[in-house]
């Protein structure tokens, strides 16, 4: 009897699954049965069936469907994650059903209603692979819908997946997401919120160019998009949305429209620079992102004498854009914000030349080459906070980067530098940074909880100052409080170092949200593979959902990038308030091989 054809076809897959279902059941499993009969019937089910989709199988927590078109696979799993958010707005937090889901188009193996073969496989590791209400596709769906969907992906790059041979190109889909509501302050406390940017204009800022054709020419660019960013940064109701690569290079090379669809904003801001001699030319552009609408645009001509005249500049064309914008400032002050505070142009050009040394160091020398531009400024405007707040960061950074030989002594000059600044009427705001951090490492809870609300004040669109009350919350005991604030900061920093989603995965973990914590210390993990921090949480996250290989992985990894790590050592830096909360970390820690 000849051997009966196996039958195959090709299909875009698409696999759901329910984020934390074993906690969910754990704490309350009727009424989460009852929620998931509920939402299948009234919105999965009719979701698939709309977009010409079959159900092929339910499997508790999980729902696996396949579409002719990936397209309508596509526009469902939207669909359904909208749905759900609609859902869910009614829900206590901790009672929130959220799905991840994964799409793949691929050959698939057919056996009666069932499917299965790599291209299923691939669906699961996918859905595996997405965030919390989130959807990730593979490459070959991405390439199957190229632009005709009015939707925005990122590249994850190349995943190696379970029992996939080959490495696996993953794309994210991005779109509107909610945004952080703003906290109610406690009775008596008068704690600063997480920013509510409902009504609020949303901007980014494509670096200026450099359009004189001389590379020398670079850094009076660079000058200019730093100083706006900084003003930018204080202003209240503006939502500044950043890049933090070095030299802002991710942002450099979008255009327009790019850069608004990554960084969902509203408006950008983009220009160029031109030294001729003894003259300057700067234009800029604001432009409304949805109808590409230019709401603002300047020429600046002006005679060039030195930093001072770039700084005047600077501060017309962001009075021009808060006035575009239509943005209430503080007390209604003009944004001057940076440069009125200097007079000597000497000092103006030792404070830029350290700030582009500051950015982009990574050895202890570029530091310290940053450290003496920033000293000179001192010396050469010793009544100019600027200098001051700027050196402190400087001096911060080492201590804190591990290179430093006297961290201690560092740290002293730093504090010492921001209390100076802050005398001196600190415009910049970095002081407030500084003094929350070394007050956290130094166990002077109060003065650290005051000062990283300082910093939320005084720096309304720094992701920086949102990630640190973030961490001083987590430490403070109090991470359900901590996890908006440190959302808030990745929203702020689409293009962002790993230490934001590292912190989040820190907040996730403390508030036992161990599956969202998995998912953002894989995020930082991703964008830096050395970084030893979003290791140790994706270890103990992992103990505590009892996924022991995934645990022993991350232990392996924090003693293959530091042989000598020790979790004495570790347990002895970690300033939290109540040793119950080190103490459970350390065990989880303890549990996946690291004791």
């Amino acid at each position: 009897m000849a051997e009966e054809r196996v039958k195959r076809r090709l299909a875009a897959i698409l696999a759901a699954d329910v984020v934390g279902y074993s906690r969910l059941m754990g704490e309350d499993e009727a009424g989460t049965l009852t929620a998931m009969k509920a939402h299948h019937s009234e919105l999965i089910e009719p979701a698939i069936a709309e977009h010409d989709g079959r159900v092929v199988k339910l499997m508790g927590d999980g729902t696996l469907a396949e579409f002719a078109s990936v397209f309508d696979a596509v526009q469902c799993a939207q669909e359904i994650q909208q749905g759900m958010a609609e859902r869910n707005a009614e829900v206590p937090e901790d009672r929130r059903i959220e799905f991840r889901i994964g799409i793949n188009l691929g050959d698939v193996i057919v056996e009666g209603d069932d499917i299965y073969g790599d291209g299923v496989n691939v669906a699961a590791r996918l859905e595996g692979l997405a965030e919390p209400r989130g959807i990730c596709i593979s490459g070959t769906v991405h390439d199957a819908i190229g632009k005709k969907l009015a939707v925005r992906f990122e590249s994850m790059g190349e995943q190696r997946v379970k029992n996939i041979e080959q490495p696996v190109r993953v794309y994210r889909l991005l779109g509107p997401r909610p945004l952080p509501e703003a906290l109610p302050r406690e009775a008596g406390r008068g704690e600063p919120s997480v920013p509510s940017q409902r009504g609020n204009p949303s901007l980014a800022i494509k670096p200026f160019d450099n359009v004189s054709g001389d590379p020398d020419q670079d850094h009076f660019a660079e000058g200019l998009t730093t100083g706006i960013v900084v003003a930018l940064t204080k202003m209240p109701r503006l939502t500044l949305v950043g890049d933090e690569s070095p030299a802002m290079s991710k942002s450099k090379q979008m255009t327009v429209q790019e850069l608004g669809g990554r960084f969902d904003v509203t408006f950008v801001l983009k220009g160029g620079v031109r030294q001729m001699g003894g003259r300057i030319r700067v234009t800029a552009e604001l432009i409304e992102v949805s109808t590409g609408r230019y709401l603002w645009a300047e020429r600046f001509d002006r005679e060039f004498r030195g930093l001072g005249d770039l700084f005047d500049i600077q501060d017309q064309i962001t009075e021009e854009i808060v006035t575009a914008l239509d943005v209430k400032l503080l007390s209604g002050e003009a944004a001057r914000i940076v440069r009125k505070t200097f007079s000597n142009p000497e000092a103006l050009e030792c404070y830029y030349h350290g700030e582009q040394l500051l950015w982009r160091a990574t050895t202890k020398l570029e530091l310290q080459d940053a450290q003496r531009q920033f000293e000179e400024t001192i010396r050469l405007e010793p009544t100019c906070s600027v200098g001051y707040a700027i050196a402190a960061v400087a001096y911060w950074m080492e201590a804190f980067s591990g290179l430093s030989e006297k961290p201690s002594r560092i740290l002293d000059r730093a504090v010492e530098l921001a209390r100076q600044a802050l005398r001196l009427e600190d415009v910049m705001g970095y002081s407030h940074l500084v003094l929350a951090h070394v007050s956290l490492s130094r166990r002077q809870y109060d003065e650290a909880a005051a000062e990283a609300d300082r910093a939320v004040s005084a720096r309304p669109s720094c992701p920086a100052s949102f990630s640190l009350k973030a961490s001083v919350l987590n430490y403070l005991g109090r991470p359900a409080e901590a996890i908006e604030y440190a959302q808030y900061a990745v929203r702020l920093t689409p293009v962002h170092p790993p230490m934001y989603p590292a912190i989040l995965a820190t907040v996730y973990h403390g508030a036992e949200r161990h599956e969202e914590a998995i998912a953002a210390a894989k995020a930082a993990i991703q964008i830096d593979e050395r970084n030893l921090d979003p290791y140790l949480v994706l270890a103990a996250s992992s103990v505590a959902l009892e996924h022991s290989d995934e645990a022993r992985w991350a232990a392996q990894r924090v003693l293959s990038l530091q042989s000598d790590f020790s979790l004495e050592d570790f347990a002895r830096s970690q300033p939290y308030k109540e040793q119950k909360h080190l103490d459970g970390f350390i065990a989880q820690l303890k549990d996946a091989g690291l004791g």
